[in-house]
């Protein structure tokens, strides 16, 4: 059986209190994938890294993304928590974020994406675990 906590929607929770928006990159990391890229790819062994970058990764308790309205601020919405899946994720994401925006029938079941779920611990199993 999973077990979830549940935080009050109308304070930070810890994730909230120790989050940073804008990360350095992680100079160790970026080096050894070079290292390794090019031990794979042999082809790019005079390949150099121009940038770095680090951003943050939002998630869930539960791993799937909000997409929904917020019933205690009419007229807000979100779309958030999609874990760094948010390029292949986005477009549907985005898509039922627009139906649910519009007031138009979801192309899928928005009920697992409810921002309710937080509060009320009905989060879900992680697909990984079906």
């Amino acid at each position: 059986m999973m077990r979830h906590n549940v935080w009050p929607l109308d304070v930070p929770s810890p994730f909230e209190a120790m989050r940073v928006f804008d990360p350095p990159p992680d100079e160790d990391l970026l080096r050894q994938a070079m290292v390794d890229l090019k031990r794979m790819y042999p082809v790019l062994a005079d390949v150099t890294m121009v940038e770095g970058w680090g951003g943050a990764i939002e998630s869930t308790p539960d791993g799937l993304p909000v997409i929904s309205a917020v019933a205690e601020l009419p007229g807000f919405y979100l779309a958030t928590g999609f874990s760094g899946h948010g390029f292949g994720a986005g477009p549907g994401g985005g898509h039922l974020a627009a139906d649910i925006v519009l007031g138009r029938t979801p192309l899928v079941d928005p009920t697992p994406f409810r921002f309710e779920r937080m509060a009320q611990g009905r989060l879900h199993a992680p697909y990984s675990r079906r």
